[in-house]
């Protein structure tokens, strides 16, 4: 029997935290366009502060790769991040009440913060392929939600564009090739950096779950 692709091998071994993710109360609001305004506007500012970080790593990402197909890939990935953000993020912001600047200028919430020193840890030891694992989750998380809520997009004015975003075939063009790039990395990864990939891409699917539910509660800091 073949052994299954490495991201194969990953979703299969994740598969109680995917279920907890299309479980989260958050996203079931947000299908049916009843997830409170506020909720979703303190999920776009820690948005704004995660993105800020993953355009870097991805760059950090870029300077491990062993040639140059790759490093531009992973360059072009950190523009689009940047792009992206910049567009969907100036539209939505004022619309919630944000503003952007404001936004950078606070500390991020604590998954927030925890979650982008995960992956920064990871981008500073390297190799390449533990970077990809780590970041993958991200990128798949969104383009599963996308796919599923825009089969009947929210009827809201804000969240049904949002939905499309990820749904978008440009977007799905992106995951998939991360997905490619993950798997091609685990064939020439040792045993032991394959076990790190594992253990980088979970973390930062867990962290997933823990960054919508803590947008669910608005979850500061417990100490001002």
């Amino acid at each position: 029997m073949k052994t299954p692709a490495f991201h194969t091998q990953l979703d299969q071994a994740t598969a109680a935290t995917w279920q907890a993710i299309d479980a989260l109360p958050f996203l079931a609001k947000l299908a049916t366009g009843q997830l409170e305004e506020d909720r979703f506007a303190f999920f776009i500012s820690q948005d704004i502060h995660y993105l800020d970080q993953f355009s870097g790593v991805l760059r950090r990402a870029a300077t491990l790769a062993q040639d140059a197909p790759t490093r531009a890939f992973l360059d072009s990935r950190a523009d689009s991040v940047i792009r992206v953000e910049q567009l969907m993020h100036g539209t939505l912001a004022p619309r919630l009440g944000l503003d952007v600047a404001t936004v950078r200028a606070q500390e991020p919430a604590p998954v927030t913060l925890a979650y982008i020193n995960h992956m920064r840890s990871v981008a500073a030891e390297g190799p390449l392929g533990e970077v990809i694992a780590a970041v993958l989750p991200c990128y798949w998380v969104y383009r599963r939600v996308g796919e599923k809520l825009s089969a009947v997009p929210p009827p809201h004015a804000l969240y049904g564009p949002w939905v499309g975003t990820y749904a978008s075939p440009e977007f799905g063009e992106a995951v998939q090739q991360q997905i490619s790039l993950l798997d091609r990395l685990a064939q020439s990864a040792t045993p032991s950096s394959r076990r790190r990939m594992q253990i980088h891409f979970h973390r930062s699917l867990r962290y997933e779950w823990m960054f919508w539910d803590q947008a669910d509660r608005q979850q500061g800091w417990p100490v001002p």
